[in-house]
């Protein structure tokens, strides 16, 4: 768990390596490209690499040192290959074939360092602040031993511990759950295998948790800075943009304001109370997170996910642009890797690439993106409409959500129709080679690589428990269906319906998928937690911000034009009401560094026992609880881990969290239960005791005590 300085420069280059390693691919495919999407498309190429050939090294060799040095290799030879291969010729289609394949687009699509300094300090501050939440929120370890950590971190953190340390110290691969052992592991491990590669060579715990995630946020940051740019071609609003997203949060602050009025410790709560920020007031049922503190830093998936989707979009926008084949193939790749990072980002890349082929097809069928969008005109009046017999149809929810399927299979018809229409005139005016060059490859990689990770993992973990059914508004549990997205989602909510009106097609093209994703996702979800379905609502989100951007900031130049202080009155009213939730929910989580006790400092020394004498894969009979120190700290199996981890995972566990009550109060006459789940040490300490009547006597008697600390004891069974 502490690793070794030997351990951690290793660790550390390793990682570092492969960065290197893709920075330098992406010089060989990108040349003509600016130097930060050069370096954003290599970064996301080497976090690719390094979530995926250790991975196919492991499955053959174990999840070893060798096995990382395997992959490492083929890694350099790839690259050494590559490099000494002649240049292939670069194929474009249509306009782009004149001269060397690039697009005037290209100047417009990144902007240098010394032309956009707000954006860049901008995205440095908040990198800043992220690492330091993410160095006061990660296994703190205090001067009396025990181990702190904040408010968003308390929770999910210790199930992505515990796959850390049981993949790289059990090396069994594809691993099991450790807190459900026997059971595979279907979750997307490759968002925690990727800090296993780091600490299987003796780093710190600590390090190998932390660094992946450091350059997992830049790819984050810098991906949306390039899909802003090549979307709106204008860096004020791509500024505006990224600063509403990841500064997100809606109407909450109202309901706190409101309070003060009676109490002003209710405002200052926010800073004080476990999850009463504007962005997580369940009691009022707001529920749209602030991105940094409750999306990336907490939930390792989202945050890998993310860090390789929002660069792949931007590729793929260029793509298009440029009708480049090599391009297609690099998004072919790297969405063909997602399903193992993070499946809702695979999901909704694949949503995105409905509706984007779609506008593909048709501009390659004579249609012009150019003139203001016509179809925004009849579609959004229809939505409106639709969205009017939502808000009636709100107090029949239950019955709603029994036709989620049926909605569902109709809007993926819908979309099926309109696909297969420009494929044919798309075909029929003999469009059809240069279609199958990008996105017919682009589909084909994608299936080669993604359909065996979802065969053997995504779709046996959908097919459990409560993970594919019928829903209706979200999150909902309340409010009416308009209302409760205005006061979540704030300003964005009322400009976005005028925004897709005055898009131009292009624009509203590129928009589009967030309707799509809307769609599916208000009347379908795909884990047990409705509530996860926002990591599919964000994307949407993302997509049409750039377009209220677009217009927001068209009408404030309109507004400078006449009178310049009312204008930039507008603008910071604009802002302020856009992000003042979320910089409060920011605040609290800054303040809540080191708050919360996540492990006890007797369990810690425990821990230490267990890594230097217990074996990698033994099991361990301890109770249910979520900050389970032995298995997120030393990796190894207990008998049954915390529910509201395997439960949202759509595992049946009840049945063994049951039997691990009984083991500890009839211990004698479970015996066979002890048999079943080999179980080598049963831990007894303060949990156990207030958890269970422990029957102390009995386990004292069937083997013996090899740790004891305080009221802290470990017992080998015989």
């Amino acid at each position: 768990m502490e690793g070794s300085m030997i351990g951690n420069v290793v660790g550390i280059s390793y990682f570092f390596l492969y960065q290197i390693l893709g920075v330098l691919f992406a010089g060989l495919f990108l040349k003509k490209e600016r130097k930060e999407f050069q370096l954003l498309i290599g970064s996301i190429t080497g976090s690719v690499a390094l979530h995926w050939l250790p991975t196919l090294t492991s499955l053959v060799m174990g999840f070893t040192v060798l096995s990382h040095c395997v992959g490492l290799g083929i890694f350099i030879l790839l690259f050494v290959v590559v490099m000494f291969l002649k240049k292939p010729k670069q194929v474009v289609f249509g306009e782009n074939q004149k001269g060397d394949g690039v697009s005037a687009s290209v100047e417009a699509f990144g902007l240098e360092i010394k032309e956009a300094p707000v954006y860049w300090i901008l995205m440095g501050v908040t990198f800043l602040f992220f690492v330091v939440l993410l160095m006061s929120h990660t296994i703190v370890p205090e001067s009396n031993g025990e181990i702190r950590t904040g408010q968003c971190t308390y929770g999910d953190m210790n199930m992505h511990l515990g796959f850390i340390t049981s993949i790289a110290n059990q090396k069994n691969f594809p691993p099991d759950y450790s807190i459900l052992p026997g059971v595979k592991l279907a979750y997307p491990f490759l968002c925690d295998s990727i800090s296993s590669s780091v600490y299987v060579f003796g780093s710190s715990l600590r390090i190998a948790y932390i660094l992946p995630m450091l350059i997992a946020i830049l790819q984050v940051f810098l991906g949306f800075y390039c899909l802003g740019k090549v979307v709106l071609k204008d860096k004020i609003k791509s500024l505006v943009a990224w600063f509403c997203f990841f500064f997100n949060g809606g109407f909450g602050f109202i309901y706190f304001l409101d309070m003060v009025m009676n109490n002003k410790e209710n405002f200052t709560r926010i800073f004080s109370g476990f999850y009463t920020t504007p962005t997580n007031l369940v009691d009022n049922n707001v529920r749209w997170s602030n991105v940094i503190v409750d999306m990336l830093l907490p939930q390792r998936a989202t945050l890998f996910g993310w860090a390789v989707l929002f660069g792949t979009l931007a590729l793929l926008y260029r793509a298009m642009e440029e009708k480049n084949v090599r391009y297609f193939v690099l998004v072919a790749v790297f969405g063909g890797a997602l399903p193992l990072i993070h499946t809702h980002s695979f999901l909704a890349l694949a949503m995105v690439c409905v509706v984007w082929v779609t506008g593909y097809m048709y501009e390659m069928a004579g249609g012009n993106m150019e003139p203001q969008n016509r179809i925004a005109k009849y579609l959004v009046p229809g939505g409106l409409v639709l969205m009017s017999l939502l808000q009636i149809c709100t107090p029949f929810k239950n019955h709603i959500k029994k036709t989620g399927f049926a909605m569902v299979g109709l809007i993926v018809l819908v979309a099926l129709v309109v696909i297969v229409y420009y494929l044919y005139k798309v075909c029929k005016q003999g469009k059809w080679k240069e279609l199958f060059q990008t996105w017919g490859v682009l589909l084909c990689i994608v299936l080669v690589l993604a359909l065996p990770q979802l065969f053997n993992w995504t779709f046996q973990q959908v097919g459990s428990g409560e993970s594919l059914r019928g829903s209706f508004n979200w999150a909902n549990e309340q409010d009416q269906y308009i209302w409760f997205y205005i006061k979540n989602i704030g300003l964005t909510a009322l400009v976005a319906i005028p925004a897709l009106i005055y898009a131009k097609k292009r624009k509203f093209f590129m928009a589009a998928p967030a309707l799509l994703i809307w769609s599916i996702a208000e009347f379908m979800v795909f884990q047990p937690n409705v509530y996860d379905n926002n990591k599919l609502l964000y994307v949407g989100y993302m997509l049409l911000l750039f377009l209220c951007a677009d217009f927001l900031v068209d009408i404030f130049k309109h507004i400078y034009s006449y009178k310049k202080l009312g204008a930039i009155c507008c603008a910071i009213v604009v802002i302020a009401v856009c992000t003042t939730s979320g910089i409060l929910t920011m605040g609290r989580e800054y303040v809540s560094g080191e708050e919360y006790e996540l492990y006890s400092a007797d369990q810690v020394s425990l821990c230490d026992y267990i890594e230097k004498n217990v074996k990698a894969d033994a099991v361990i009979l301890t109770n249910c609880r979520h900050n389970n120190a032995v298995a997120s700290l030393t990796g190894r199996n207990i008998v049954c881990g915390a529910g509201t981890f395997l439960y949202y995972h759509g595992l049946n566990y009840q049945e063994r969290e049951a039997q691990v009550g009984q083991m500890y109060t009839t211990p004698l006459q479970c015996q066979n239960l002890f048999d079943e789940y080999n179980v080598s040490y049963v831990l007894i300490g303060p949990d156990e005791r207030s958890s269970f009547s422990v029957d102390e006597a009995s386990i004292q008697s069937m083997g013996e005590c090899v740790f004891s600390q305080n009221d802290v004891q470990l017992y080998k069974i015989k």
